[in-house]
C-alpha cells in the first residue's frame, strides 16, 4: 500500500476506536438502554417461523466454529505463495479471538437473555475482520476487479445478515452489535496494516 493509504487506515482505526469507546460509555445511559429495549421489541415483533432457520444459519456463519477453520483454510492457500503473509493470517485470527474475549470479560455487560459477556458481539466483529482480510488478500494477489467488487458486496451482505441475526436470536442488544461494527472496523484496519507490513521483505510468488 502507499503511505497515503496507510495513513487513511490509521485514521479509520482511530475514528473507529473512539466510536467504540463512545458506545461503551453510552451503553449505560438510560436513553440508550431504552433504545436497546425498543429495538429488541421491534425485532421480536418481526420474527417469522420461516426466518428462524435462516437467522440461525447466519448467526452460525459468524461464529468462531466456522470462521477459525475458514481462516486455517485461507492460511493454507496463501502459504505456497507468501509464507509471512500466511503466518500473519494466523496472528490476526488469534489476536481477534483473544481481543474479543478480553474485551467481553473486562466489560462484562449482560446479554438480553441474561447470560454474560455481551459487549461487543464477536460474531459481527469477527465477520468484519475475516471479510477485510479476504478482500486484502484478493487485492494483494491481483484478483480481477469484478471478482473483488462481487466479494465486497457479498461480505457486506453477510455482515449485515450476521448483525441482524444476533438481536433476532436474542443474543445481543443493538449497542452490542454497534460495538461489534466499530470494533470490527478498528480491528480490520489494524489487521490490514499489520499484514501489509509482512510484504516488505518477501514478495508474493506468482501463481503456477
Amino acid at each position: 500500500m502507499t503511505s497515503q493509504q496507510r495513513r487513511e487506515l490509521w485514521i479509520i482505526a482511530g475514528v473507529a476506536i473512539v466510536a467504540f469507546l463512545a458506545l461503551l460509555i453510552a451503553a449505560t445511559d438510560p436513553a440508550v438502554t431504552a433504545l436497546d429495549d425498543g429495538t429488541k421489541t421491534v425485532v421480536r415483533s418481526g420474527r417469522h417461523p420461516l426466518l428462524g432457520p435462516s437467522m440461525q444459519t447466519l448467526t452460525r456463519l459468524g461464529s468462531g466454529y466456522v470462521q477459525l477453520p475458514l481462516a486455517a483454510v485461507i492460511c493454507a492457500g496463501v502459504w505456497r505463495r507468501h509464507r509471512r503473509l500466511a503466518r500473519s493470517v494466523v496472528v490476526v485470527s488469534a489476536a481477534t479471538v483473544v481481543a474479543v474475549a478480553v474485551l467481553k470479560w473486562l466489560i462484562g455487560r449482560p446479554r438480553p437473555n441474561l447470560t454474560t459477556y455481551g459487549f461487543p458481539t464477536g460474531h459481527v466483529l469477527g465477520t468484519l475482520v475475516l471479510s477485510g482480510v479476504l478482500l486484502y488478500l484478493l487485492w494483494v494477489f491481483a484478483v480481477g476487479r469484478g471478482w473483488r467488487a462481487g466479494a465486497a458486496v457479498g461480505f457486506a451482505l453477510l455482515t449485515i445478515g450476521v448483525a441482524y441475526s444476533r438481536p433476532y436470536v436474542n443474543a445481543h442488544w443493538l449497542t452490542d452489535v454497534m460495538g461489534g461494527v466499530t470494533g470490527g472496523f478498528a480491528a480490520t484496519a489494524l489487521a490490514v496494516l499489520f499484514m501489509d507490513g509482512q510484504l516488505t521483505d518477501e514478495p508474493a510468488v506468482p501463481p503456477g
